[in-house]
């Protein structure tokens, strides 16, 4: 049985993202710039206002970065961790944020153009379920990001972090390379576009 519990453990979450370590800095602007990239080549340039998700928004970084960077779009954010919410809420005002879970999201079918899930598929134990949740609610295409082993263990491990288990997060239930994950997500989606950014690897593809 999968867990009821999408997403775990924000805190984690929180400090990667507030770490002021500039090369921590560099990854994750990088990681940002990638992800706009792709939301942007998806839904196109403004003149429309396009419906974009974003499952297991956190305390939404990701979200108040492609606010300013692609304000045309129409975002909204969902999570399960209701302090995560709480300071989503305080620098994404205008944004609409749910809680919920990704296995079973509080939405009907088709209900946004984009849907976008970060770090999350890797603390789940049947990931191919909450994929085809996310499918689901999008009518157009899903992005997907997950760390990319074996480079997010030795990125951990050469910064001391994880040493008993050579840099590998406890947390994480799942292991992908960018060729097997997109193998998982072809499964279901037609694969768009397959981008790295050291050290994730995301999948953009149609619904």
């Amino acid at each position: 049985m999968p867990r009821p519990i999408a997403f775990v453990n924000e805190r984690r979450n929180y400090q990667k993202h507030t770490n002021p370590n500039p090369l921590q800095r560099w990854l994750i602007n990088r990681f940002q710039l990638r992800v706009a990239d792709l939301v942007a080549f998806s839904v196109g340039q403004p003149g429309a206002t396009p419906y974009c998700l974003d499952v297991g928004c956190g305390e939404g970084y990701v979200l108040k970065y492609l606010r300013n960077k692609l304000p045309y779009i129409r975002l909204y954010g969902m999570d399960l961790d209701k302090e995560a919410l709480k300071l989503a809420r305080a620098h994404n005002s205008d944004t609409p944020l749910y809680r919920g879970d990704v296995l079973n999201l509080p939405f009907a079918d088709g209900s946004f153009d984009m849907v976008i899930c970060l770090e999350v598929l890797e603390h789940l134990e049947s990931p191919w379920l909450a994929v085809d949740e996310l499918a689901r609610v999008s009518s157009r295409d899903l992005l997907v990001s997950v760390p990319n082993q074996p480079f997010f263990s030795l990125a951990n491990f050469l910064r001391g972090k994880n040493w008993p288990t050579w840099g590998d997060d406890p947390e994480h239930v799942q292991h992908w390379g960018g060729k097997s994950f997109a193998s998982l997500m072809g499964e279901r989606v037609a694969i768009e576009r397959v981008v790295y950014s050291f050290p994730w690897v995301m999948v953009l593809g149609r619904v």
